[in-house]
């Protein structure tokens, strides 16, 4: 595998980002990160030795002849992208090298929201009642179809970007006019604009964590403040009967089925309430929000690792379990300067395993109702989830005054 390249086109900005690059080194590859712009990613400045290839990556032919370029130089042994908005290229362009990897068609069809929403229904899987919204007509008739309260949220999309509980008739046409007058998403790249309203599922929020149609876990999730889903926390293994653990699995186990999504990893999210389990969307992606790493922590297992190996063609890791883990996110109370207090001994105070910051201080927080609210972490790990829980709770607080 010596001289073998390991290509990762873009990349998120947090979490997985850099780990994908370690990974693939420690399995003897040269990383090669394609991007438009390197000063986006902070973490390629503290890993050495990344060979950068600049182009736009909005491009799937700019993308393709510097891939074509690596490839007169050395073997490319695999290529992937650990960001949403790139899952597609990446896959169509590992597929067209002959490399391992996720079906492209699959990776379109869980993108697009709307299409995945209908695919999964007509296959009789439980998931909210949804109309889609084009243009500024059909607002109405959407609202009359889906009932409230709802959900109005992007076609396609992340991190919870745009996502807005509605309970009026002025609340659910003011975001929906608000998502077809967005033309572009977070990273500048033009979209066709249009929306989803979506039945609102009450209950317990889970997600199914999937590699190559096999279970990895079940997460839970935990949520900010209505109307928002900003994600605050989440806890591994899920706390829940077995009988209802064998239920989820069995119906995300569906779900990526139904997608033809049996290759990869994927990230499926789903409501439990009154014993009746809804799929919310199935990414086709590793979990994003750190739970990976929380994996590493609980379990021994890396997620990350394993996609490598899987795109290698290696046999996967197993997993060991035993431990509890939960992550809290660092979400400051109100915008403006955050100051931090002390917290040289924070980790030992509290018992935790990890405390991470996202950005330099000082910090000026200014909210955005989606997981760029996340200014950092912190994990906890034990025998006890409720103590661990409390240990990760009691430190976020800590470090946000309360």
């Amino acid at each position: 595998m010596t001289n073998s390249a390991a290509i990762f086109i873009e990349s998120n900005t947090t979490g997985s980002g850099a780990d994908f690059i370690l990974r693939a080194r420690e399995l003897g590859l040269v990383p090669i990160f394609v991007t438009a712009s390197p000063e986006r990613y902070g973490f390629l400045s503290r890993i050495s030795n990344v060979e950068l290839h600049t182009c736009d990556t909005f491009s799937e032919s700019d993308v393709r002849a510097v891939i074509d370029s690596i490839a007169t130089d050395m073997r490319i042994a695999l290529l992937t992208t650990s960001s949403d908005f790139y899952l597609y290229t990446a896959a169509l362009e590992a597929r067209r090298r002959g490399l391992t990897g996720p079906d492209p068609n699959a990776i379109a069809l869980c993108q697009d929201k709307e299409r995945q929403a209908t695919a999964l229904r007509a296959a009789g899987i439980g998931v909210p009642h949804s109309a889609t919204v084009r243009a500024e007509c059909d607002i109405s008739h959407a609202i009359k179809k889906i009932g409230l309260p709802a959900v109005a949220k992007p076609i396609s999309g992340t991190g919870s970007i745009g996502v807005t509980f509605v309970d009026t008739e002025t609340s659910a046409a003011d975001a929906l006019r608000k998502l077809l007058g967005t033309t572009n998403d977070v990273r500048g790249r033009p979209i066709q604009p249009g929306a989803l309203l979506m039945s609102y599922v009450a209950g317990e929020e889970y997600s199914v964590e999937v590699l190559d149609s096999k279970i990895i876990g079940v997460t839970r999730k935990h949520l900010g403040p209505l109307p928002h889903f900003v994600e605050i926390g989440h806890d591994i293994p899920a706390p829940m009967l077995s009988r209802l653990r064998v239920k989820i699995e069995d119906e995300a186990l569906r779900a990526i089925q139904v997608l033809r999504h049996v290759k990869g990893p994927a990230h499926v999210e789903l409501r439990v309430g009154e014993d009746c389990v809804t799929i919310i969307e199935v990414n086709p992606r590793l979990a994003g929000g750190s739970i990976p790493t929380l994996f590493r922590y609980t379990t021994g297992f890396d997620p990350v690792l394993a996609v490598l190996r899987s795109l290698l063609g290696m046999s996967s890791l197993p997993l060991r379990g035993g431990a509890h883990g939960s992550i809290r996110f660092i979400v400051p109370a109100r915008e403006g300067p955050f100051a931090l207090p002390q917290c040289e001994h924070l980790v030992d105070r509290f018992g935790l395993a990890e405390f991470v910051l996202y950005h330099t201080p000082p910090i000026e927080f200014r909210r955005r109702n989606d997981f760029r609210d996340r200014i950092g972490h912190v994990i906890a790990v034990g025998d006890d989830p409720a103590a661990v829980a409390r240990r990760a709770e009691a430190a976020v607080a800590f470090i946000r005054g309360a």
